[in-house]
């Protein structure tokens, strides 16, 4: 054995994660939430708790002798393996201070206007204010600092009644640990996200994607669609260099992954947010597909063995062009899930039949995504199309209630 390694989530995201440590001979410790997530039966060792918990994954790390805490595809839990490999004396790419700056939104906005990162200007909240007092310009994203997944997230035009903006508030302060929620204008333009992988205080941008939105008058930001290359990013490439090296600096962060979500716009070029971490839409397993280097590898022996192994000359570009598509449904009963025999091995599916799917709320409402990249734009359409017309999820009433032509 060579050591123990702790992974904090044990969902479809951290499985390949779960996978590789126990692949490379690792005794491999699991935290989540969940009594039975899916990784759960890759670990040797687990604890029912939420990887939110700094207490409770600090005690099982310690009772344990974990040698070194990871995740993956997850903002906050980034915190916690901070905290705990710092309070355990375990060697970890950040510190607890840095997990923070990089988890909530507050201290990241104000360490970025600090250095001059262009974001969009915003306040910070405990209770209900009138948004005409903030010296803001309307429409207005109000969202907790500390949350993840699009949860509490709201665009506020400035017209809504006391009750909608009650309500509004009350749930965005309700998924705070810290009961602190950021109001920021909102900068229209085109969405872009950045995976980068940093080395020696270097950030080398890897994959940049078209972040497509699902009806944001539905719920807001949750995306449908990573497009590949981003036709947002076009014109824009030595900016998203420039400012990506800015955020290495400004958060001192010398070695790892950084995950960026920007916005390219009348403005220029503005951050909404980033983190520590390989992006939550499989980018571990979509990053290598498209560039050859294996991200999920490069995090797993920074964090397990301290070395950072990337070489810049190694990425290449393997694909014109793709995305990665996340499907959505209506509300109903699952009783059957046709998926079409030439796309079986695209993607994943995250319900099963007899699953009650609700109204979409947050990107948690998602069932399933999909994938493929070609040097074709006739093979591209032609594959969409396809899968399009032939996927579907059946209700009780042996109605499709998967949502078909959101995808571009």
């Amino acid at each position: 054995m060579k050591g123990k390694v702790m992974v904090l989530g044990g969902g479809l995201l951290q499985v390949p994660l779960l996978k590789m440590a126990g692949d490379r001979g690792y005794k491999v410790y699991l935290s989540d939430y969940y009594k039975n997530p899916p990784g759960r039966v890759l670990a040797d060792d687990f604890i029912q708790a939420s990887t939110f918990s700094l207490e409770e994954n600090l005690r099982y790390a310690g009772e344990k002798g974990i040698d070194s805490i990871m995740t993956v595809g997850t903002d906050q839990p980034v915190y916690t393996a901070a905290f705990v490999s710092e309070k355990l004396g375990l060697r970890h790419p950040i510190t607890a201070v840095q997990g923070l700056s990089v988890t909530n939104k507050q201290y990241m906005k104000e360490i970025m206007a600090g250095s001059g990162i262009p974001s969009p200007n915003f306040r910070v909240l405990r209770e209900k204010a009138d948004l005409s007092s903030l010296g803001l310009k309307s429409p207005v994203v109000l969202k907790p600092v500390d949350s993840q997944g699009q949860r509490g997230v709201f665009l506020l035009s400035g017209r809504e009644d006391t009750d909608t903006t009650d309500r509004y508030f009350n749930t965005s302060l309700g998924y705070s640990r810290t009961g602190t929620v950021i109001i920021e204008e909102y900068y229209k333009g085109a969405e872009i996200t950045v995976n980068c992988w940093i080395k020696g205080g270097r950030a080398y941008p890897l994959m940049i994607t078209d972040r497509l939105h699902f009806d944001d008058s539905v719920a807001l930001g949750i995306c449908k669609q990573q497009r590949f290359p981003a036709r947002g990013a076009a014109g824009f490439e030595q900016e998203i260099y420039r400012i990506t090296n800015s955020l290495a600096e400004a958060f001192e962060i010398r070695e790892g992954p950084l995950y960026v979500q920007a916005v390219t716009g009348s403005e220029g070029i503005k951050i909404i947010e980033f983190g520590y971490r390989i992006g939550g839409g499989f980018e571990s397993e979509i990053i290598p597909r498209v560039t050859g280097i294996d991200i999920l590898d490069l995090y797993f022996t920074l964090v397990a063995e301290g070395r950072n192994t990337f070489k810049p000359e190694l990425a290449v570009r393997k694909a014109a062009m793709g995305s990665i598509f996340f499907m959505l449904a209506r509300p109903g009963v699952i009783t059957r899930i046709i998926v079409p025999e030439e796309f079986a091995g695209y993607g994943r599916l995250f319900v099963n039949s007899g699953d009650v799917i609700g109204t979409v709320e947050n990107a948690t409402s998602r069932v399933g995504y999909f994938a493929f990249y070609t040097n074709s734009q006739s093979e591209y359409n032609h594959m969409l199309d396809r899968f399009d017309s032939q996927m579907a999820i059946l209700d009780e009433n042996n109605t499709d209630i998967l949502m078909h032509g959101i995808w571009e």
